[in-house]
């Protein structure tokens, strides 16, 4: 997972949050990493999310939280891709411990625009 942890890092949407932090809110959300190869579709359950890390999905920005999309509307890879799919209810919704890393998560979201309507009714 070291590797993945690096990538993360590296993405605005987790700004100033530790490595520390960023492990344990993979494990707390199921986070996991799944990679494409060009013109692999990627489709999956509801209540998932899928955020892009690394090459190109149609439809995906990197470094966003986007609705996972369904088999019906599946995307495509346009390049070898690294993509995280997580629980979109953990993700939303902080546990009872209500961690300051997940709560940075989510205020880094607010203010990047990210839209939780769609994450939250998919």
């Amino acid at each position: 997972m070291k590797p993945n942890l690096e990538i993360l890092q590296a993405l605005p949407i987790f700004r100033s949050i530790s490595a520390e932090g960023i492990k344990t809110m993979m494990d707390c959300f199921c986070g996991k990493f799944v990679s494409l190869k060009q013109n692999d579709t990627l489709f999956g359950e509801n209540n998932k999310t899928v955020c892009l890390l690394d090459g190109a999905v149609e439809s995906l920005k990197k470094g966003t939280f986007s609705p996972m999309p369904t088999k019906e509307n599946p995307l495509c890879a346009t390049a070898d891709s690294l993509v995280l799919v997580m629980e979109s209810h953990t993700l939303l919704y902080p546990c009872y411990g209500c961690c300051f890393f997940h709560a940075q998560l989510l205020q880094n979201m607010r203010e990047d625009g990210l839209d939780f309507k769609a994450l939250e009714n998919q």
